[in-house]
C-alpha cells in the first residue's frame, strides 16, 4: 500500500533528515509510487537521487542502472546514511562476491542494487535476474539511453529489455539533467508511450557564466592559471583530450598550484584516489576529460573552467552543472580558441564516419571473419571510428561478434539514413555550441531555451548580462606559459613488462606553424638532406638541461631513419658532443620499413615496425633517445623496447618536433 503525503513527509524528516521537499520532488515521488513511468528532467543538485532513495525505502528492491562506478560508490555511501542497504555489481568483483550480492537481493535484503548496463550480458546476471523481487527500476543519467543524447552509450539500450520484462505496474523512473525534446521522444519510444515527463526550471542562477577568447595555447594556459589563482575553493578544468589534461596539470603544478589530472586511461585505483582527494578538498583543481564528473556528488565545487569546449550545449550544461550544487555562487569560464573546433569535428568524424568506411568494413567481413586489430590493419581506420562502425552494423543486424571475431550475418545493405541524421544532428549541436560562445544574449537563458525550458529569463549574472571586463593576464605569467608550451611533452604509451618504456619525453616544439617545424621540413624535403641547423642542437641542449638536469646519461642514441638518410644520426652526434656524452650507434634496422606517415592508425604503424630494429654492442643503463618528428610515438616506443630488452634501465626521449594532438585523438 502506498504511503500518503503525511507518512512520506514523516519518512523524509525522520530517515532523511530533511524538513521539506524541494519544489517538484513530492509530485515526482507521488507519480512514480503510483506505478507510473516517469522521466524526471531537473538540474544537477536538485535532488533526483532523493526521489529514488525514498522510492526504495517505500517499495523495496530498486534496481538502479548507472553509468559510472564512482557514481555508484558515492550513492552506496549516501544510502547507508539513510539506513538503506545498497549494493553494487561490477566486473571488479569475483563471481563468488557477485553471487553473494545477488543471493542477498533475492532474499529481500537489499534496498538499492546498482548495476552498469554492460553487466546485462553477464551470464551470472541472466541466471539470477528472474529470482530478484524487483519493486522498481531507475535509469540514472537517462540521456545515455538516447542516440541523440550527448553521452549516448549503446549498452544503455539493453535496459529497455529489462523494462519490458517487468509487470506493467512496476514503477520506472528515468532521471537526467540534460534532455532536449528529441532526446525525450527517443526515451519515450523505448520506455513506453505512457511515459510521464516532469521537468522543472533548468536555470542555475548561482552560476556566473563567462566566455573569453584566446588566440594561442600560451594565452590559454596563462588564463587558466590566472583564474585558478583568483577564484576561491576547489574546481574542475575540462579539456577535450587526455594530453591537454596532463599538460595543464603539469603547468599548474610548475606554477605552484596543487593540481592533478584525470582521464579514462588512468588505472581505476588512481582515478578513485583522485576522486577522494577532490571530495576532501585536498587538491585545488583537477584537470579532466569528460571521464570525470557524471553524477559527481560534491556540492561545493566553486568553479568550472573549460580549456577546450565540448561538442554540444547538452554536454556543456552537464559539465558546468557540477559547480555550485550547494546553491552558493560559482564561476563558469570557457576559454575559446577557434582552432579547438577541429577537435570536435574530429570526434564527430569518428563517431559517425563516412559511408565509404562502413562499406569497406562490410566488404572485408563478407570475405572472412576478422578481429578488431585485423580490420584496423587492413583499413587504416581510427580505433574509435571502427568501433562505432561495428556497433552500428551490429545494431542493424548485419554483423555479429563471436570468439573475438566479427562476421557478416546478413547480405542486406546498411541503412545510412539514421546515421546521416545523427551525424547532421551532431554537426548542428556543434554549431549551437559556437552560437553560445559568440552570443551577445544572456548565456544561461540561451542554454535553458535550447534544452526546452521556455520559462528561463535573463540570469543577471553572466558576462553578457553584467558586461564586466575580463581580468588582465600579467606579462610574467604569459611568459612562463610560453616557456612551458615551447617544449611539449611526448605522451608515449608503450610499456616493457608492466612499466613505461620511457621515464619522460619532450619535443623542442610542435611541427606545424613553428620555426622548428619549418627548419626540419627544409632539411628533409627542400635542401637535399642538408644537416639540421646548429641552433636546433643548441635548443636541444637547453631542453635536456632544463627537464633532466640530474639524470646521469651515459650516451645519446639516434633512431635509424627510413628515408631521411643520416640527418638524425648527425644531429644526435652533435648533441652528444655538446652534452659531453658519447654518441652510441646502438640501434639498427634489420629489414626495410615504409615511412610511418603513410599509415593512419597505431596498429598499422606498429605492424610496420614490428621486429624491424635490433641492438649491437653493450647497452648502458641510462640513455637519451633522439628522433626528428614524433607523431604517434610508435617509432620511439619500438626503439625503446629494443633497448630495454638489451639491458637499458632508464630511457628519455627527445624529438625535434611533435605533431599536434596525434598522441591522443
Amino acid at each position: 500500500m502506498m504511503m500518503g503525503e503525511r507518512e512520506l513527509h514523516t519518512l523524509l524528516r525522520e530517515r532523511f533528515g530533511l524538513t521539506a521537499f524541494r519544489p517538484g520532488q513530492w509530485e515526482a515521488l507521488e507519480a512514480v509510487l503510483s506505478g507510473k513511468r516517469v522521466l524526471l528532467v531537473q538540474p544537477t543538485g536538485w535532488g533526483k537521487s532523493l526521489v529514488y532513495q525514498m522510492l526504495a525505502a517505500q517499495k523495496g528492491l530498486t534496481l538502479v542502472f548507472s553509468p559510472l562506478r564512482a557514481l555508484m560508490r558515492d550513492q552506496v555511501r549516501e544510502a547507508a546514511k539513510y539506513r538503506l542497504t545498497a549494493r553494487v555489481l561490477n566486473s571488479d568483483q569475483s563471481q563468488e562476491e557477485q553471487e553473494q550480492i545477488l543471493k542477498e537481493a533475492s532474499e529481500g535484503g537489499v534496498g538499492l542494487l546498482y548495476i552498469a548496463p554492460e553487466r546485462l550480458d553477464n551470464h551470472l546476471w541472466q541466471q539470477w535476474f528472474m529470482k530478484l523481487p524487483i519493486s522498481a527500476l531507475v535509469i540514472d543519467e537517462a540521456h545515455c539511453i538516447s542516440q541523440w543524447g550527448h553521452d549516448f552509450r549503446p549498452d544503455y539500450r539493453r535496459i529497455v529489455e529489462v523494462v519490458r520484462s517487468l509487470p506493467p505496474q512496476t514503477p520506472v523512473l528515468a532521471v537526467t539533467a540534460t534532455a532536449t525534446q528529441r532526446v525525450i521522444e527517443d526515451i519515450r519510444s523505448q520506455v513506453g508511450n505512457s511515459l510521464l515527463v516532469m521537468r522543472g526550471s533548468l536555470a542555475r542562477d548561482n552560476l556566473r557564466l563567462r566566455v573569453i577568447q584566446v588566440s594561442r595555447e600560451a594565452e590559454k594556459f596563462a588564463q587558466v592559471y590566472t583564474w585558478v589563482q583568483r577564484l576561491p575553493g576547489t574546481g574542475l578544468i575540462y579539456t577535450a583530450t587526455q594530453a591537454s589534461a596532463e599538460a595543464l596539470a603539469e603547468f599548474l603544478r610548475e606554477m605552484g598550484v596543487n593540481a592533478t589530472f584525470y582521464h579514462a586511461k588512468l588505472p581505476a585505483e588512481e582515478r578513485h584516489s583522485i576522486e577522494e582527494n577532490l571530495m576532501n578538498n585536498t587538491v585545488k583543481v583537477v584537470t579532466a576529460t569528460n571521464a570525470l564528473g557524471m553524477g559527481l556528488n560534491k556540492p561545493d565545487i566553486r568553479f568550472v573552467i573549460h580549456a577546450e569546449f565540448p561538442g554540444s550545449l547538452l554536454a556543456y550544461y552537464q559539465e558546468i552543472g557540477r559547480a555550485g550544487r550547494d546553491g552558493n555562487p560559482a564561476d563558469i569560464v570557457l576559454l575559446y580558441d577557434p582552432e579547438d573546433r577541429k577537435i570536435q569535428e574530429h570526434f564527430i568524424n569518428n563517431s559517425k564516419p563516412p559511408q565509404e568506411d562502413y562499406k569497406r568494413v562490410l566488404t572485408l567481413l563478407q570475405k572472412e571473419a576478422l578481429g578488431e586489430n585485423q580490420i584496423l590493419e587492413k583499413t587504416g581506420l581510427a580505433k574509435t571510428a571502427l568501433r562505432n562502425i561495428l556497433q552500428d552494423l551490429k545494431e542493424q543486424g548485419l554483423v555479429s561478434k563471436m570468439n573475438g571475431l566479427y562476421r557478416t550475418i546478413s547480405s542486406a545493405r546498411p541503412n545510412f539514413s539514421a546515421l546521416i541524421e545523427i551525424r547532421d544532428a551532431k554537426e548542428k549541436e556543434l554549431e549551437k555550441m559556437i552560437e553560445y560562445i559568440t552570443t551577445s544574449q544572456c548565456r544561461m537563458m540561451l542554454i535553458c531555451v535550447y534544452l526546452g525550458d521556455e520559462t528561463a529569463k535573463h540570469c543577471g549574472q553572466c558576462d553578457n548580462c553584467k558586461k564586466q571586463p575580463t581580468p588582465a593576464v600579467s606579462e610574467s605569467i604569459l611568459t612562463q606559459a610560453q616557456q612551458f608550451i615551447a617544449h611539449p611533452k611526448l605522451h608515449l604509451r608503450g610499456t616493457h613488462g608492466h612499466t613505461p618504456i620511457y621515464q619522460d619525453g619532450r619535443a623542442l616544439a610542435y611541427y606545424s606553424g613553428t620555426r622548428v617545424g619549418e627548419a626540419i621540413h627544409r632539411s628533409k624535403y627542400e635542401q637535399d638532406g642538408q644537416p639540421f641547423a646548429d641552433w636546433l642542437v643548441d635548443s636541444a641542449v637547453e631542453v635536456v638541461r632544463k627537464y633532466w638536469p640530474g639524470v646521469p646519461f651515459e650516451g645519446v642514441v639516434h633512431v635509424p631513419s627510413t628515408r631521411s638518410g643520416d640527418l638524425v644520426k648527425h644531429f644526435a652526434s652533435k648533441l652528444a658532443s655538446k652534452l659531453g656524452l658519447p654518441h652510441l650507434d646502438l640501434v639498427y634496422k634489420v629489414r626495410c620499413t615504409e615511412p610511418q606517415k603513410e599509415f593512419t592508425n597505431r596498429v598499422q604503424k606498429k605492424n610496420n615496425l614490428r621486429n624491424a630494429f635490433a641492438c649491437r654492442g653493450r647497452v648502458p643503463e641510462t640513455l637519451l633517445v633522439v628522433d626528428d618528428v614524433c607523431d604517434s610515438g610508435v617509432t620511439l616506443e619500438e626503439v625503446g623496447r629494443v633497448l630495454k630488452k638489451a639491458g637499458a634501465k632508464s630511457l628519455f626521449a627527445l624529438a625535434l618536433a611533435k605533431t599536434r594532438h596525434s598522441d591522443d585523438l
